[in-house]
């Protein structure tokens, strides 16, 4: 059950930045850089696709469609259009390098091979390098024409203040959770696993879509289980960091975030998960851990998350903070690298 890119427009939560967009494009006053920022799952990069797409297709209508017909439409549909250049890091949790931005500007240099724009995207932005980050700064100060840079960023404020005051902001907003649960639900999900999904989405709409459809809505209960046995002398850390390490990464913190953040909320306010097995699981570590702890480590998560892309050493991090769970079971007062 994919999203298909001409819904786009269709999005509620994407249509004020869409009208922005496609009133631009056909007043053909589009600055040379964007930067779309959003949670990750909100649709950044669909929106982007959206007007890559209006831009390349040989006929377009005035509501940004493509005509589906023209050369250009087949390889969009392909994903062969040699002026659409997409990049991002080579690597899960891997760093944007210098070399991999310098050959996106000279290709961003050259005339477009169709006679129309040149697009070129860029997601996460937040993981180019500093070098990287500096060599872009030529292209976004000397522009070729009819060209576009789109940046895509859950973390704005990790990109150089250089970088950003030479694009134009477009914010796209979180839908708020009535919203994104009539969306998922008018796509046939059921209504009790559109909200499972949307909390362990942190709300994103497209991310809970994902959860719905595939393998992975195994996944988060997988992780919590390991948190537990690990917490419970009955998993090494080492191991489960092994095992994280890579594409799912990224999405396992978050899940290890919003439980710990469940976990203080059960101490804090007495609000218990709404999952009974969840609750269930997390019970004796409610009962065991003070909230001290409990709000460190929470912070220690959050701060890895902000370190993707970064170049640090994701395995040891995983693993520092798995032993630091790992001695919060067995009782002892935990430390950590950089912990302070």
């Amino acid at each position: 059950m994919s999203i298909e890119t001409s819904e786009a427009d269709t999005l509620q939560w994407l249509q004020s930045p869409w009208k922005r967009l496609n009133q631009a494009r056909l007043q053909e006053r589009l600055p040379h850089a964007l930067l779309i920022i959003g949670q990750q799952g909100c649709g950044k990069r669909l929106l982007a696709d959206q007007l890559a797409f209006a831009l390349l297709c040989e006929r377009p209508d005035n509501e940004g469609q493509r005509c589906g017909e023209c050369a250009a439409c087949g390889w969009l549909r392909a994903g062969t259009h040699p002026d659409l250049l997409s990049l991002g890091p080579e690597e899960d949790g891997k760093a944007i390098k210098v070399d991999q931005i310098r050959a996106l500007c000279t290709e961003l240099s050259m005339k477009s091979h169709a006679g129309r724009y040149k697009v070129a995207m860029i997601e996460p932005a937040e993981a180019m390098n500093v070098n990287a980050a500096n060599s872009l700064l030529k292209t976004l100060e000397e522009p070729t024409d009819s060209t576009l840079l789109i940046l895509l960023s859950a973390s704005p404020g990790r990109l150089p203040a250089t970088i950003r005051s030479r694009c134009q902001r477009i914010q796209i907003a979180t839908p708020d959770s009535s919203s994104a649960q009539r969306w998922l639900t008018s796509r046939g999900i059921s209504p009790e696993e559109a909200i499972r999904c949307l909390r362990l989405a942190d709300g994103a709409p497209l991310k809970a879509l994902k959860l719905t459809v595939s393998d992975s809505s195994r996944l988060p209960n997988q992780r919590l289980e390991q948190l537990v046995q690990i917490y419970d002398g009955r998993l090494d850390p080492l191991a489960a960091a092994g095992e994280w390490l890579g594409e799912t990464e990224q999405q396992t913190l978050e899940w290890w975030r919003c439980w710990l953040h469940d976990m203080l909320r059960w101490q804090q306010a007495g609000r218990l998960p709404e999952d009974p097995a969840m609750a269930q699981m997390l019970q004796q570590i409610v009962e065991r851990v003070n909230s001290k702890e409990l709000f460190r480590l929470a912070d220690r998560v959050s701060n890895a998350l902000n370190s993707l892309g970064s170049g640090l050493n994701r395995q040891l991090l995983l693993e520092d903070l798995l032993i630091f769970w790992a001695n919060l079971g067995q009782g002892t007062s935990p430390t950590m690298n950089g912990s302070g």
